[in-house]
């Protein structure tokens, strides 16, 4: 088969992680980038010996790309999908998939539509401690309580706060706890969200918590947070009615990843795969974007169907928008969200009242 051509639209953290890896494998060349900042695109374009379009417009529908990464601010994400689709390209998006559940499904038709494939970037779930966690599920028999905290502190104010973006920490970030107990506990039932702006400069949620009941009775409770001053990381914990799993999987320090699994009053550490890679972005992820743009590149090439489509994106923005509807109607969300008018976000985000002027060190 002939080599992938990627073209990437979005050259922040993110981009820069997924450039990384699409150009270390060997079934792939890097053809476009785009960023509205000239200066980084046409670094990254000199670094990969790509084009460098003047407008997403062009990116999204270069002549000489199978695959369009988005890697951009959300706020764009279903505009730049359907522009891509339309010109016949697979699409890859980051998380957050999309800003609505009538942005998904138009993503996800259209791709139907053009017979195109459109992927969710979950790259998490090919981490080494998630692997470890998939491996041991079976030790702790059923699953009846889940709680999953996913934190860091940021005292910035920019793009990633603001009303354009549809939501908040939960929506950017809480997204990757959400499909993981997806993953784990299989459907909701329903949705409750408390939630609140704490950083008076910003527009939307920098704090929430979410709780969850499946299908299979389990009660799960997810917790995100910019405000948070505990070292950026996911930390969960899986009870089960033979024993419970915990683990720490940290985005910036590999050694901080870490899995136990506790049974008859014993709590045991459990090895972890040695990864064959370390993320120049974010060592702490070491070796999971790699293996998730590789794991995407075989099934583009080979035109074949993954759980990374475009229903496993759909599936957390659902979630994250019950949550908003939760908190502002004041009451638990009974899945499927029949609708959500995105105009009723301004009623979503109360704001803490004795944050003061912005937050501290």
């Amino acid at each position: 088969m002939d080599p992938l051509r990627v073209a990437v639209i979005g050259c922040g953290k993110a981009g820069q992680a997924q450039l990384h890896w699409f150009a270390a494998n060997p079934h792939c060349d890097i053809v476009a980038v785009y960023d509205p900042l000239t200066e980084r695109a046409q670094a990254c374009a000199e670094q990969y010996a790509a084009a460098c379009p003047a407008s997403w417009q062009e990116a999204a529908a270069f002549p000489g790309a199978d695959l369009v990464s988005l890697c951009g601010p959300e706020s764009a994400r279903a505009q730049q999908a359907l522009r891509a689709i339309s010109a016949g390209k697979h699409v890859l998006c980051e998380k957050p998939f999309a800003n609505t559940l009538d942005e998904c499904d138009a993503m996800i038709s259209a791709a139907a539509r053009e017979r195109v494939m459109l992927l969710a970037y979950f790259n998490m779930r090919f981490h080494p401690v998630v692997a470890c966690v998939d491996a041991h599920l079976d030790q702790i028999g059923s699953i009846y309580a889940a709680r999953f905290s996913y934190t860091q502190f940021r005292t910035t104010v920019n793009w990633r706060h603001g009303m354009a973006q549809g939501g908040g920490v939960l929506k950017s970030q809480g997204v990757h706890a959400l499909d993981l107990a997806l993953r784990w506990l299989g459907t909701v039932k329903t949705v409750s969200g408390e939630m609140a702006i704490i950083h008076p400069g910003r527009e939307v949620e920098d704090f929430a918590l979410v709780n969850l009941r499946f299908d299979s009775g389990a009660i799960g409770e997810v917790y995100t947070s910019y405000a948070d001053r505990g070292p950026e990381d996911m930390r969960v914990v899986l009870q089960g009615n033979l024993g419970k799993l915990e683990f720490c999987l940290s985005p910036y320090v590999p050694q901080d990843n870490r899995v136990w699994l506790l049974q008859g009053g014993q709590r045991r550490q459990l090895p972890l795969r040695q990864p064959s890679s370390i993320d120049p972005v974010y060592p702490g992820l070491l070796d999971c974007s790699q293996r998730a743009i590789f794991h995407l590149v075989d099934h583009v090439r080979a035109v074949q169907p993954t759980d990374l489509d475009g229903h496993a994106g759909r599936r957390t923005i659902e979630l994250v928008l019950a949550a908003y509807e939760s908190q502002r109607r004041g009451k638990k969300i009974v899945l499927p969200l029949a609708s959500f008018d995105s105009a009723s976000l301004v009623d979503c985000f109360p704001r803490f009242a004795g944050a003061g002027d912005s937050l501290s060190e």
